[in-house]
């Protein structure tokens, strides 16, 4: 029994210091993430400079996006991270130095903090893909509403309508589910001097240079929109869902083999325990 004590507190030991060394750097990204504006814009760049040209030349208005700051649109991002990335940092020096050092209290923390953790994991992995519709409904709602009171258009100079431009450009998409939640957009104006569109500009496959090349945003029979010339029946947030969590077969065996291995650290923290108990003395 007390080789199988030592082998389980090795395997601890060195289990947590990686996951240690992952917390400390999910916590340092969660940062960089939070105040490396200087970098992170740099990457949408051209995609923001397309964006005020064609506002420019289609007459939409001028725009500026020179305040918009990635930084502010990942806030929740960035704080998801530090927390997380803190949060683990934590539990792995818990399960470190109670496997290390057999401090009793902390390995006992450690197996019901991981314990609560796997239990939690396995009600939100059944959620998400028993019954997504309980978690992406009430996400869709609340992004259509965000849409419909407060996004104002290519010229837009408020958050939600310059967030929505770029996303919508740099992830060739339109929307939600598709140009139609714009339709009850209040602060949208789509009628100008020479035209009136019927889905955002930045949904156009290629940014209108002109307003005679606005057609792309004009549904038929005035105008050309289509799918070849326009993402307005893509929309972003199933795109968005499968490129990164929506591949159900490989993300829920990714999330099974880290529950197993949860579980075997749990186990692995019980049988410490439990030969701690059996020697007299120990505290």
């Amino acid at each position: 029994m007390g080789c199988c004590q030592v082998l389980c507190r090795i395997f601890l030991v060195l289990v947590n210091i990686i996951f240690l060394l992952l917390g400390i750097a999910l916590f340092a990204l969660g940062l960089f993430v939070r105040f490396g504006s200087s970098i992170l814009n740099g990457y949408l760049d051209t995609v923001k400079k397309s964006l005020q040209e064609s506002a420019s030349a289609t007459g939409a208005g001028t725009v500026d996006l020179s305040t918009l700051d990635i930084t502010g649109l990942l806030f929740g991002v960035a704080l998801g991270l530090i927390f997380f990335g803190l949060f683990l940092t934590i539990i792995a020096f818990l399960g470190c130095c109670g496997g290390c050092c057999k401090f009793k209290v902390l390995l006992i923390l450690y197996v019901i903090i991981c314990g609560v953790l796997l239990v939690a994991q396995i009600v939100v992995i059944g959620i998400l893909y028993g019954s997504p519709k309980t978690f992406h409904d009430p996400a869709k709602k609340a992004l259509k509403e965000q849409i419909q009171s407060d996004f104002q258009g290519i010229a837009g100079t408020d958050i939600v309508s310059m967030a929505w431009n770029v996303v919508m450009q740099f992830a060739k998409c339109c929307g939600v589910d598709g140009y139609e939640d714009f339709n009850s957009a209040v602060k949208w104006n789509r009628t100008y001097s020479t035209y009136r569109i019927d889905t955002p500009l930045a949904c156009c496959k290629e940014l209108p240079s002109s307003a005679s090349t606005v057609t792309c945003a004009v549904l038929p029979p005035s105008g050309t929109a289509s799918d070849a010339n326009s993402y307005l029946d893509t929309g972003c947030y199933d795109k968005l869902w499968e490129q990164t969590l929506g591949n159900s077969k490989i993300v829920i065996g990714v999330l099974v083999g880290i529950g197993v291995f949860q579980l075997c650290l749990i186990l692995f923290g019980i049988i410490i325990l439990v030969t701690m108990r059996e020697k007299t003395g120990m505290v």
